[in-house]
């Protein structure tokens, strides 16, 4: 075998690929300008599902293992927090409910003590 030939029936099944998807969803018979709106359109749609499986399908399946735990085994699986916060994922810690309550207390004293200055 040579590398020639390798090489044609790479491109041959390259074009009967792209001849199946054009007769599949017949693109065949819209013009230059309207197949590449088509495969622009198609193109984003795939990559915002994919993006969008990678982004929130593990923590949907971690939810799912957690309800099927619960039922089975009448208590709640652990899970490290690192697992369950996205915050951890950019390396930021995760505020407790008393530190944001005291930022908010504060911010709220700051902007009272602001608007009585005028």
């Amino acid at each position: 075998m040579s590398l020639l030939w390798i090489l044609s029936s790479i491109v041959r099944w390259v074009r009967l690929k792209i001849y199946q998807y054009e007769v599949t969803f017949a693109i065949y018979m819209l013009t230059s300008t309207e197949k590449f709106i088509f495969n622009t359109l198609l193109l984003t749609l795939i990559t915002g599902i994919a993006i969008g499986i990678y982004v929130y399908l593990p923590n949907h399946l971690r939810t799912i293992y957690g309800h099927l735990w619960y039922y089975y085994a009448g208590e709640r699986p652990f899970m490290s927090s690192r697992l369950t916060s996205m915050s951890s994922v950019f390396g930021e810690a995760t505020p407790s409910i008393d530190v944001m309550y005291e930022t908010v207390k504060n911010a709220a004293a700051t902007a009272t003590e602001q608007l009585g200055e005028l």
